[in-house]
């Protein structure tokens, strides 16, 4: 009887130690015994999902980027919390640059690092200049500039360089054709005085007018880091060869010959 039951306790301890272990090739994530579905319910579903996608393969994000520079005679870390979240955001790179602008006019430094690099769009925070508007935008050359001397001011020390960040936001949602938003306190609207700016409490683009940017992203070329079905990688053309049956099968078919392929004929005499 003893024997039985430490047999029955070894039985149970292998079929749970294989549960955990038990990762799935959909989600990534390994199975949970206290789950809402039973181990047999996540293999079933993960099998319909493999013979219909072949499973998913990580894009990663291409065409040009954005380009954030500090030209500041003392460059801070805004602009790398701001791409920071736009990474998070919009599944997208973006590049930062500390590099004073010396003599050089705040718009002539831009245009000449937008010609050289040709990045998604330029933007560029720089100091020195009291006569130059907080937030100037040029979207025709995707040049967005941020002058942090009209931005000083305050009680709380921190406020300067937040109000950078969203004037950083701002300019990107410009250039990226969001326009001012009808929705109350979000970073597109219309904001006057430093006080009104403030008094936002979102330091980036909300979503919706985060995804109102795909057109733009999309007019030069830019693909988001995404998840893509194994199917539609071999149907762009970028899929590796199949390393399971699944792929195996997706890939013979989006590869096949067509069995009744289509015929065109062509008369010389009619040239048609």
């Amino acid at each position: 009887m003893k024997k039985v039951l430490t047999a029955a306790m070894i039985a149970v301890t292998i079929v749970s130690l294989a549960d955990e272990e038990y990762v799935s090739p959909v989600t990534g994530q390994a199975f949970d015994p206290n789950g809402k579905y039973t181990l047999e319910q996540i293999k079933a579903r993960d099998e319909r999902v493999m013979a219909k996608t072949g499973g998913f393969l990580q894009q990663k994000a291409s065409g040009p980027q954005l380009l954030l520079v500090d030209a500041r005679a003392r460059p801070s870390g805004a602009l790398d919390e701001v791409a920071r979240l736009y990474k998070l955001g919009a599944h997208l790179d973006a590049n930062v640059e500390k590099t004073p602008r010396g003599d050089k006019a705040a718009y002539d430094f831009a245009k000449q690092i937008s010609d050289e690099k040709n990045p998604l769009m330029t933007l560029v925070v720089f100091d020195g200049d009291p006569s130059f508007p907080a937030l100037a935008v040029y979207p025709e050359e995707r040049i967005g500039l941020v002058n942090a001397d009209r931005l000083k001011g305050g009680e709380d020390p921190a406020a300067p360089e937040v109000r950078v960040s969203k004037e950083i936001w701002r300019a990107m949602g410009f250039i990226g054709g969001v326009g001012f938003s009808q929705h109350e306190n979000d970073m597109m609207q219309p904001y006057y005085t430093l006080k009104e700016l403030d008094g936002n409490i979102h330091a980036y683009i909300q979503p919706m007018n985060m995804a109102k940017m795909g057109r733009f992203w999309k007019r030069f070329g830019v693909k988001k880091e995404a998840r893509v079905p194994y199917l539609v990688a071999c149907q762009e053309g970028w899929a590796h060869q199949p390393t399971n049956d699944y792929q195996k099968a997706i890939w013979d078919k989006v590869h096949a010959v067509p069995a009744t392929p289509m015929k065109i004929e062509f008369d010389p005499k009619k040239g048609r």
